[in-house]
């Protein structure tokens, strides 16, 4: 296998199980809660494994500027590495926890940390796939590969609720609270490693090495804060887009049940909407390289501040079905999707460029992904039940307004940023 296709396997499957491993907790949360907050201990329902849910989106901010000054300072190979290493180590210590009636407290405390460990590592992870992606790869497939890494990330989400559901399938629900819940959580883990082996064959990115003569800032964040706060701002704006529409997705089961009062196939569901998230992300993506990734930001925010709220207004009357009502959200955040990661690369410069990236990311997905499933609830509780439609158009008008005089360098090699 030549160096440009194992580059790009290796960072697909990566991002897969990353996000693989990350997400089967929500979808397992009903057999954690059983076995790691029973009634008897005081605290038990669904409710601390969503708090324990949200702490990994919080590690990751934490986890994306530890890894990613790093990588800044010495290079991206070695913690591109490490992040991948953690994650397969912590997702098997999920796996491992006796439980609460085995331990006692001691068995969510574990069960916290290692969440968190998984936070930390999916924050230096997914920016590290797309940095060291993008600066292996020329110009004009620079779209494509991050799309690659996109689509891998998508598909994640596809993976996890398969495995959740094989499992509900082969073992039953009684067996699946009891223990079979921690056999995706070893699986992922065991993948995870396998994939580290296949990245020992990697070598340093060409553009960090040739960027050696450039002195480097002590604290990268720092030196992005003081000069590319534009940049940053932007950065943010573009990674909320997709953070808001996954979140949207995520609630869409429980707004059809509470709300519009139909029984969600939450399966099928799930397999559908990211599924034609992750192929339109990839196709965009290979688009954007021939014509740019602003007039995909444009056309994807149009079409969100304009036809999405109308769709949602259909479906609470009944007019449209959830897949068709959708549809337009699906395809304007597949223009997004397939483009924020590469736009991301091509604002900040390569002394500093994983830390951009990973601050971006990781602020976006944390505020934004881990607080609009909240937002949501609270908002259709008081009635607004337009909300998941109205809000990505917040969201995307704002992104709308900062495209204005923003510089499309899809064309320019990364060293010369």
């Amino acid at each position: 296998m030549n160096l440009t296709l194992r580059l790009r396997v290796v960072t697909t499957l990566s991002a897969t199980l990353e996000f693989y491993d990350f997400t089967l907790l929500i979808f397992l949360a009903n057999a954690i809660s059983l076995n790691f907050f029973p009634a008897a201990s005081g605290i038990g329902n669904v409710i601390p494994v969503l708090v324990v849910f949200f702490a990994g989106y919080l590690a990751r901010f934490l986890g994306g500027l530890i890894y990613s000054h790093g990588g800044d300072k010495h290079g991206r190979k070695p913690y591109y590495m490490n992040s991948m290493l953690l994650m397969s180590l912590s997702t098997l210590g999920i796996a491992l926890i006796p439980g609460h009636d085995l331990i006692g407290n001691l068995a969510p405390a574990l069960l916290l940390l290692f969440r968190i460990l998984q936070g930390a590592s999916l924050g230096g992870e997914v920016p590290g796939s797309v940095v060291y992606a993008s600066e292996f790869s020329k110009e004009n497939k620079r779209g494509l590969v991050t799309g690659l890494i996109v689509s891998g990330l998508t598909f994640g989400n596809i993976l996890a609720s398969g495995a959740v559901w094989l499992i509900h399938i082969g073992f039953g629900e009684q067996n699946v609270n009891a223990w079979a819940w921690r056999i995706p959580f070893a699986t992922g883990s065991l993948i995870g490693l396998i994939s580290l082996w296949l990245r020992y064959s990697l070598a340093e990115t060409p553009v960090f090495k040739s960027s050696s003569h450039f002195k480097r800032a002590p604290i990268p964040i720092v030196s992005l804060i003081k000069d590319h706060r534009l940049q940053l701002i932007r950065g943010v704006s573009l990674a909320a887009a997709p953070a808001v529409t996954v979140s949207v997705l995520f609630f869409m089961p429980r707004f059809q049940q509470e709300y519009l009062y139909q029984t969600p196939s939450w399966f099928m569901g799930s397999f559908i909407f990211f599924s034609t998230l992750a192929t339109l992300s990839f196709v965009f993506a290979a688009l954007s390289d021939r014509i740019g990734r602003l007039p995909l930001i444009r056309y994807g925010t149009i079409i969100i501040i304009t036809l999405v709220p109308i769709s949602i207004y259909l479906l609470l009357h009944g007019v449209l079905p959830v897949i068709l009502a959708l549809l337009p959200l699906l395809i304007a955040q597949g223009m997004i999707n397939g483009v924020y990661e590469a736009s991301m690369v091509e604002l900040f410069p390569t002394e500093a460029r994983y830390s951009g990236v990973a601050f971006c990311h990781n602020l976006a997905f944390c505020i934004f992904g881990g607080a609009t499933p909240m937002l949501l609830e609270w908002l259709c509780k008081h009635g607004w039940l337009l909300s998941p439609g109205l809000w990505p158009a917040v969201v995307c008008f704002v992104l709308m307004i900062l495209s204005f005089q923003w510089k499309d360098r899809y064309q320019e090699k990364l060293s010369d940023i």
